[in-house]
């Protein structure tokens, strides 16, 4: 694999990482929002949370992989 497709993939997973977790947020808070005080939201976000960390996790290594292979 060229170096491009390494930033390519490095690029494009930081992006999906950052759409999916900004989703989680502004989702959390708007249910937290509409609820009145010490209520708990029954919805779960952990299998968006955990898909932003490994795209995030994803393009630390691809990025690593890019930079290393440059050197």
């Amino acid at each position: 694999m060229g170096i491009k497709k390494y930033f390519s993939i490095s690029n494009i997973s930081l992006m999906g990482a950052a759409v999916v977790g900004s989703y989680v947020l502004i989702s959390t808070y708007i249910v937290k929002r509409s609820l009145p005080a010490g209520a708990c939201p029954l919805e779960s976000y952990d299998k968006w949370i955990y898909l932003a960390m490994a795209l995030a996790i994803i393009s630390v290594v691809t990025d690593g992989l890019g930079r290393k292979s440059r050197a």
